[in-house]
């Protein structure tokens, strides 16, 4: 299990104050002189990203030696100059200091058995005297006086170390993921200050993604760095890092994989049957022995540069207040520029908005177009955004097709819209590099019918976890088709995530914290205090104690007791998580991840005939909720002793669901066993009934 972090002020006092010095070595190659090495694509961004986010993070620290070797440096990443670098660090290094090593590249298994890091001039043929072997590596650190050593591994199959042949493609690269495990086990194991982390565990790809011009591991160290992986005090730390890399590299293939799975139902519905391949799993992987926390920076005031989005509404029906309402979450949850048109007057006025949301060159556009469908005489239908002003298709595709590197979200909000206008405009995709979303609806009942449906599955989706096109699009097929109104949808992307809202974490206060001891059907003080304190471990205890005194309950919650729990109480007990997490706990914040995961068919059909769909379809969505917060690890179950009790913890952690009985393991002939799918099932059954009860009776 994952070492348990203390949080001691020496070790940053000792950077902050220039007692301590961090040393970084760090190493990255896309093209080899040996053309039996392919080349790679991003290794050398990679490395300097990494450099450059680290400066960041170091940037307090008076006392740092950088070492950067890639194919755009200065250094180039030479053996010679490697070996020389790590005889610097060892003859130099001081037993305070912190030493990080990280390497991009291939990896190949020489006839010894060993596992070689190769460098430019490595080559296949005389692995032992042109590659730097692991052994080396580890045996160089291990003479270091520095007693902290981090050592970052990105590149395919580092988990398993197959880092040639996956990159190079070569299935018949032997896979070493023994021997590298248990070396970097047995350098773990003689010093408590050693931290190994691998981009992905065994067997498994390190995958690159061209919309982020990095590999995916390295690429949220990066972004960990600059600031996401800091802790509440501002301190960043290997095992902070670490957590956070494993949530977000999880997250963007959980995504990808899930906007892949639209575009292939999408295809399929006309006709295409040639489908996009899913990305499999990437886990990191941290081989670490010991107890202790080991900082790696502190979070920068200067910030991260986000991506531009823009957005223009354009509303040629009645005014809304819903729409109104759209434009603010654009706003304050999607990172959107937002311009309001209100029925434009002249084509000048309308050209102008156009022309100004069409500048953006990268990035997101977003354009909600609320009017109304009209037919000329000839059959011609056009967009009536004003008394005088009308919109052709041809002309609207015409000014998309000007934006061929910029994510384009399109949201046709039109009584009467005909499936041709949504048609026209998917074309319009096959032309764009990033990807092109298009949701459209036409209300039956009244003009804000669909307005509304908007705007409540938006909202549903606030706060923290952000919300994709393809999620946005599930939801709304099945709110509308609940209400028996025909959606047309198009969604073309397979270079990134096409996202509606971001990632992050907002709160606004629900209760009065400040007089909530006698409210409702219990005492909320205690929580109040423990929460306020960061006692988390004890809040959680206490939150289980509330419930079950609720229930009048004394170790679980029974279905029935779910369903009469007051709303009130379970409302209030999550705004005092949410409030004193900052956003990062609490049941609404659970509730918002279940609603990212959940679906309404069950991936593994075979086990449905045999156990049955819903069985199947809630097991399913029990173990990805579980894997999404941290209450799973490679595929076990954690004990509760072995949750993360502190704000480091992944999003949704906690409140972990100690008042239902979690039926891990089963008890058989007095053998423990792992439970079935069927009792997971029943179990995440009653935990989306509780998420249930958020819901305002």
């Amino acid at each position: 299990m994952s070492p348990v972090a203390i949080r001691t002020s020496n070790s940053t006092n000792a950077l902050e104050t220039g007692a301590a010095k961090i040393w970084q070595l760090l190493i990255g190659v896309n093209q080899y002189q040996d053309n039996q090495i392919p080349y790679l694509n991003y290794s050398s961004q990679d490395c300097q990203g990494l450099a450059d986010a680290l400066q960041q993070a170091t940037q307090g620290f008076p006392l740092l030696q950088v070492m950067v070797h890639h194919d755009f440096a200065s250094e180039l990443p030479y053996l010679e100059a490697v070996r020389g670098s790590l005889r610097k660090i060892v003859t130099l290094a001081k037993p305070q200091d912190t030493v990080i090593f990280y390497f991009s590249g291939h990896g190949i298994i020489d006839n010894s058995e060993c596992v070689v890091l190769c460098l430019q001039d490595t080559h296949k043929d005389n692995l032992g005297t042109t590659g730097l072997s692991l052994q080396e590596l580890l045996k160089t650190l291990e003479s270091c006086p520095a007693q902290q050593q981090v050592v970052w591994l990105d590149a395919c199959h580092s988990g398993g170390m197959t880092l040639f042949g996956a990159k190079g493609d070569n299935e018949n690269e032997e896979n070493p993921t023994n021997q590298l495990v248990n070396l970097l086990r047995q350098r773990a194991a003689k010093s408590k200050g050693f931290y190994a982390l691998l981009s992905c565990d065994q067997d498994q790809l390190s995958w690159e993604f061209p919309e982020l011009q990095h590999g995916l591991f390295t690429y949220y160290l990066m972004q960990g760095l600059l600031g996401d992986a800091a802790d509440a005090q501002g301190v960043i730390d290997a095992d902070g890092l670490y957590k956070y890399v494993y949530q977000q590299t999880l997250s963007y293939i959980d995504k990808t994989n899930q906007q892949l799975r639209l575009i292939n139902q999408q295809n399929r519905s006309i006709g295409i049957t040639e489908a996009y391949q899913e990305y499999s799993l990437q886990t990191p992987k941290r081989i670490v022995e010991g107890v202790g926390q080991l900082i790696l920076g502190l979070k920068s005031s200067k910030g991260k540069q986000h991506p531009l989005r823009k957005a223009l509404v354009i509303e040629g029906l009645p005014p809304s207040d819903a729409c109104q309402e759209i434009i603010e979450i654009l706003r304050a949850d999607g990172g959107f520029d937002v311009d309001y048109l209100f029925q434009p007057a002249t084509s000048a006025a309308l050209r102008s908005s156009i022309i100004k949301l069409l500048e953006l060159e990268h990035g997101a556009v977003l354009l909600y177009l609320r009017a109304s469908i009209e037919k000329t005489p000839d059959g011609e239908t056009l967009l009536a955004l004003s008394s005088t002003l009308k919109m052709t298709r041809s002309w609207l595709k015409k000014q998309l097709q000007k934006i061929p590197n910029t994510q384009q979200i399109i949201i046709l909000d039109c009584p009467n819209l005909i499936q041709e206008w949504v048609e026209t405009l998917h074309v319009t995709s096959l032309h764009h590099n990033r990807g092109q979303c298009v949701i459209a609806a036409s209300p039956k009942e009244n003009l804000e019918q669909f307005t509304n449906i908007l705007l409540s599955t938006l909202k549903q989706r606030r706060q923290a976890l952000g919300l994709t096109a393809a999620s946005w699009i599930t939801q709304l097929q099945i709110e509308l088709g609940s209400l028996n109104i025909k959606p047309y949808f198009w969604l073309w992307g397979t270079k990134g995530i096409i996202e509606i809202l971001l990632n992050q974490t907002l709160f606004t206060d629900k209760v009065n914290i400040e007089d909530i001891s006698l409210n409702f059907g219990a005492n909320y003080q205690k929580l109040h205090d423990l929460l306020k304190s960061g006692k988390w471990q004890e809040a959680n205890n206490e939150t289980t104690h509330i419930l079950l005194e609720l229930a009048h309950q004394n170790i679980y919650l029974k279905p029935e007791d779910i369903n009469n729990l007051p709303y009130q109480d379970i409302y209030t007990i999550d705004s005092l998580w949410v409030k004193y997490s900052g956003g990062r706990f609490g049941f609404s914040v659970q509730k918002q991840i279940w609603e990212s995961l959940k679906s309404t068919q069950p991936n593994d059909y075979v086990l449905a005939m045999v156990i049955g769909k819903d069985n199947v379809k809630f097991g399913e969505t029990g173990i990805d909720f579980a894997n999404r917060v941290g209450w799973r690890l490679k595929d076990n179950w954690l004990d509760y002793d072995y949750l993360n009790f502190s704000l480091d913890a992944a999003i949704g952690h906690l409140p972990f669901f100690s008042f239902i009985e979690n039926p891990w393991r089963i008890k058989l002939l007095g053998i423990w066993e792992m439970n079935s799918m069927i009792l997971t099932a029943r179990w995440w059954q009653q935990c989306v009934c509780f998420f249930s009860r958020l819901d305002n009776d």
